[in-house]
């Protein structure tokens, strides 16, 4: 008898694709687009293996969870969702789901899912005791589901954790997250790099999480000192022994080489290893980080901003990831009163971190490469129809106009004078290289 799936989703081409090529996997199924429905036929006893939506008609299948849990304890569940959310994927460990597969998915990483779960009779997953408290990470991409995973998935055990991403990337969040988020939220998290008292480190620490930020920097003495807390750690239970929590922004496995690591200390650290992407990875989500925290800082829950001015934020290279993106708005918020935060609001506070001196060649550096590339095929057309200069800048406007009023702090009379200068020099090279042909 053929493994039956109970698949519960509101959306009908979902049901029917997932349907399909869990049949031709040889799956039994039965759908439908009601949490209730699927949880009365599991409690009557039907079905091997739940797939489910998270919300269904306005209803959250969390919701239904632990009656379904109470009736049916060996049951995986295989939740799907399009709210990508860590409070999604923090939720689906609370709830000891067996797996979360975010949309939009591949086929065969439900499949997967499936076959695993099949072999198994109970979920695979620990159990979190509460959602965190802590602010969640903010983000759907697609690059940030894996850290969501990761997180669900390592808050609950004993492993040590090995955090790695850019400066402002969220590592003391994620580690914040992994400790609320599992058994240890009510013992101790501790921020510690001096271990010179072993005993009085694993009494304090209490079978809590110590974290180590930017391990990368603690001495050849401070490394070695953590390395005995290690060793003298697995002398004391699973359920009281401390777990290690660390961050990096640096490469351990190059410092271990040159003798900067202690390679045995890597091996104990890099047990399992969550690494955050950089802004620049998840940009689609900087619309939403934005947005949060302007409400975060502004009392007034009406403030927003207008979209050109998202637009304008989304466009920036963030070097400092979040914590950057963050601090800007959290100053956006304070120097403006207003309702809404314009895109020429946002201008002139991106050219107070120019340097004065180097903001005119900076922005005709970057005119004259844009143009160039225009410049390039106007040389080899036949025949125009208008001035080449003019059809350079109809190419390149656009983006030209916002990278000039931004490097001129929104003052449009000085960016229109340098683009205006920019496409004069443009055009004197396309005449001067059609001579030079024309000579030829």
């Amino acid at each position: 008898m053929p493994t039956q799936i109970l698949l519960a989703d509101d959306d009908d081409s979902i049901r029917l694709v997932l349907s399909k090529s869990l049949s031709r996997a040889g799956f039994a199924v039965r759908s439908t687009d009601n949490p209730k429905t699927l949880v009365k036929w599991a409690e009557a006893g039907e079905g091997d293996i739940i797939i489910s939506d998270v919300l269904m008609g306005g209803e959250e299948v969390f919701t239904y969870l632990p009656d379904l849990k109470r009736s049916r304890p060996s049951m995986p569940i295989i939740i799907i969702s399009a709210n990508n959310t860590v409070t999604t994927a923090l939720k689906t460990g609370e709830h000891d789901v067996f797996e979360y597969v975010p949309k939009p998915f591949d086929l065969d990483d439900v499949t997967n899912a499936v076959s695993r779960a099949a072999g198994s009779l109970t979920p695979a997953r620990g159990r979190m005791q509460k959602k965190a408290s802590s602010a969640p990470m903010i983000g759907r991409s697609a690059a940030m589901q894996p850290v969501y995973r990761a997180v669900s998935r390592y808050a609950s055990g004993n492993l040590p954790v090995l955090i790695q991403g850019d400066v402002g990337t969220g590592k003391d969040l994620v580690a914040r997250l992994i400790h609320e988020g599992g058994g240890r939220r009510d013992r101790p998290f501790i921020r510690e790099t001096i271990f010179d008292n072993i005993s009085l480190t694993l009494q304090k620490v209490s079978g809590g999480d110590i974290y180590i930020d930017e391990i990368a920097e603690l001495s050849l003495q401070q490394q070695e000192r953590l390395l005995a807390v290690m060793t003298e750690a697995e002398m004391i239970p699973a359920n009281d022994r401390p777990r290690i929590l660390t961050a990096t922004r640096k490469d351990l496995r190059k410092l271990a080489e040159t003798g900067q690591f202690r390679d045995d200390l890597l091996f104990r650290i890099n047990v399992a290893e969550i690494r955050i992407p950089a802004l620049a990875e998840r940009d689609i989500d900087i619309y939403e980080l934005a947005e949060a925290f302007l409400q975060q800082a502004s009392p007034n829950s009406s403030r927003r901003f207008e979209s050109e001015a998202l637009d304008v934020l989304h466009r920036h290279d963030w070097r400092g990831n979040v914590r950057e993106l963050e601090n800007m708005v959290r100053r956006l918020s304070v120097l403006y009163s207003d309702d809404v935060i314009t895109s020429n609001m946002v201008l002139q506070e991106f050219s107070k971190d120019i340097r004065p001196q180097d903001s005119s060649d900076e922005a005709m550096g970057l005119l004259d490469r844009q143009l160039e590339i225009a410049c390039r095929s106007l040389i080899n057309a036949e025949s125009h129809s208008e001035p080449p200069h003019q059809t350079a800048l109809s190419w390149v406007e656009r983006p030209l106009i916002i990278e000039a009023l931004r490097l001129t702090g929104g003052n449009k009379a000085k960016a229109a004078d340098k683009l205006n200068k920019a496409a004069e020099d443009v055009q004197k090279a396309v005449d001067d290289i059609k001579k030079e042909k024309g000579d030829k």
